[in-house]
């Protein structure tokens, strides 16, 4: 069973790149409307810490998130596609695990500070983009020699 779960993520697809790609796109729409969201729970006081505000964070998720999508998007039609792809997945990598390390940041240096779920589920989606990074550069490899 492993074998046909690697299969699936690594050499069949890029389901997990849109999906990690939707997902900043998400968070970006999510603190573009109304309200104060990074002030609403301590989970999101890593981001006020390092001096991100809910502009900065929706321009950089948004910037991000659409030009992957547009990579996935043109993808096969131009033959530099999936290098771009490739790139966009090591930054949508490093994003996650900034997230990642953002949403424990509390847990670790805060005694009696619950872990929120963003930690291990911003983790889970770093580690996906990684892969995808991998299926992003085997595609750029194999269309340089077409």
């Amino acid at each position: 069973m492993p074998r046909r779960i690697a299969f699936a993520l690594i050499e069949h697809g890029r389901a997990a790149e849109w999906v990690t790609s939707l997902v900043l796109l998400t968070f970006a729409v999510t603190l573009a409307l109304p309200g104060n969201t990074l002030h609403l729970s301590p989970s999101y006081r890593g981001f006020l810490n390092l001096g991100f505000d809910e502009a900065s964070l929706v321009l950089l998720f948004s910037l991000l998130g659409g030009a992957r999508i547009t990579a996935l998007y043109i993808n096969g039609s131009w033959r530099r596609s999936p290098s771009l792809r490739a790139v966009g997945a090591w930054f949508g990598a490093a994003t996650f695990a900034s997230l990642s390390v953002t949403f424990g940041w509390n847990y670790f240096t805060t005694p009696g500070v619950a872990l929120g779920t963003g930690t291990g589920t911003y983790a889970v989606l770093a580690f996906c983009d990684l892969l995808a990074a991998y299926r992003s550069a085997a595609d750029a490899r194999v269309s340089r020699y077409q």
